[in-house]
């Protein structure tokens, strides 16, 4: 078995783990740096909601992995096979081992589709479709464009997932594809949630109840998906009602799935994951430093982490510098680390050139980044989400540079 070591070894070439490596080169560390990670390719996955409507080409969302991993970092093309932080080591599935002085763990989550019967099966055939996957949003795509009335169901399952807001997101532009089209007086949408409350800020909520108002579209809070069977285009919920579990069989002719999700099996079955009721199984570390609550000189950083935020890609972005910054604290010896404030960032498209930026952070307290009210929909933060955040992407965040 084969070892060697680095400084910083990050699991993880998604957001985070590029952007903390390019930062870490810029602080001086090019060399001392690797990345685990199998993929040929990285995501803009905020992309994928337009794409996945027909709004921009899915190529737009992806570029190599060899391109985006930056100069003077070390790119070890395996997956993460187990984590030994007592020998500070990781073992790739190729049966190698790697060594590390500090850790950063950014492996994101997984979608479990197989949580719901007979959805993965279904994906992609006979009205089934999902924006939560690249190799799904042509299909996603081809549907919501062809579609030609009858019952849409959009759902969203428990939280915590990535980017909560995408699946209201898809369902708003299918409304308004479908109403340029002249099919929405036929068609009959529902919004399916596990939730209680369409957003969990009431500020943000209000809005959004007038936006479906505006659209009427039916709600129906802490439903959640459990089954599909796509052949009869039938669709198995699961409420409580009156202290009773009930199950519903829904007809449908177009089915938005949006899978369970959880932190990666390596995390949730290593000395890493959290035990806490509220975050099991996710990577537990300190909510303000990003810091790991068991082995100090591991770091964990986006969706894998278990703390109290909402998993997207500007919380990364405001992740990423602290992240950083407590990492060469640690080195030096110090303990003075930065504080995360939980800021998370969702642009909630509610129609094609219309967006409400909900910005907030840990307690939801809200944290706008312009002095306009944040509750009312823009045709400026329409182009910020299509136009200029994707620039700030792969120009800023994944060059270290913002």
């Amino acid at each position: 078995m084969e070892t060697n070591k680095f400084k910083v070894l990050i699991l993880g070439g998604g957001t985070g783990g590029i952007s903390v490596a390019a930062r870490l080169v810029r602080s001086g560390l090019a060399g001392q740096v690797a990345i685990i990670d199998p993929s040929e390719f990285h995501d803009y996955q905020p992309y994928w909601t337009l794409a996945g409507v027909g709004l921009v080409p899915k190529s737009t969302s992806r570029r190599t992995m060899s391109s985006v991993i930056p100069k003077g970092v070390t790119w070890i093309k395996d997956s993460v096979k187990s984590i030994k932080p007592e020998n500070t080591k990781v073992e790739t599935a190729s049966g190698n081992e790697f060594g590390y002085d500090l850790l950063v763990v950014a492996l994101g989550l997984t979608l479990n589709y197989e949580k719901i019967a007979g959805a993965k099966e279904a994906l992609g055939t006979d009205g089934v479709i999902s924006v939560y996957a690249f190799d799904q949003i042509d299909a996603a795509s081809r549907a919501i464009e062809s579609f030609s009335g009858g019952t849409a169901i959009f759902t969203m399952p428990p939280v915590p997932i990535k980017c909560a807001g995408a699946p209201q997101k898809v369902m708003y532009l299918a409304d308004a594809i479908w109403r340029l089209r002249g099919v929405r007086p036929r068609t009959r949408i529902i919004f399916a949630s596990a939730g209680a409350a369409i957003f969990g800020l009431p500020e943000f909520a209000a809005p959004l109840q007038k936006v479906i108002a505006r659209k009427e579209i039916e709600t129906w809070f802490q439903t959640k998906l459990i089954a599909v069977n796509s052949k009869e285009r039938v669709a198995m919920f699961e409420r409580q009602e009156n202290g009773n579990l009930v199950q519903e069989k829904v007809a449908f002719d177009l089915l938005h799935v949006v899978p369970p999700m959880s932190a990666p099996q390596v995390v949730r079955e290593s000395q890493l994951a959290s035990d806490e009721e509220a975050q099991r199984g996710w990577l537990a570390v300190d909510k303000f430093t990003l810091q790991h609550l068991k082995f100090p000189n591991i770091f964990g950083i986006g969706d894998v982490t278990g703390i109290p935020n909402s998993k997207t890609g500007a919380a990364i972005r405001k992740q990423a510098p602290i992240v950083v910054e407590n990492i060469l604290r640690h080195f030096a010896g110090r303990q003075d680390f930065l504080r995360y404030d939980g800021y998370s960032s969702c642009p909630l498209i509610t129609d094609i050139g219309k967006v409400i930026l909900a910005e907030f952070g840990y307690d939801g307290k809200l944290m706008p980044s312009f002095p306009l009210d944040p509750t009312k929909e823009r045709r400026i933060y329409w182009h910020l989400k299509k136009d200029l955040l994707p620039i700030m992407y792969w120009q800023g965040m994944l060059k270290g540079r913002m």
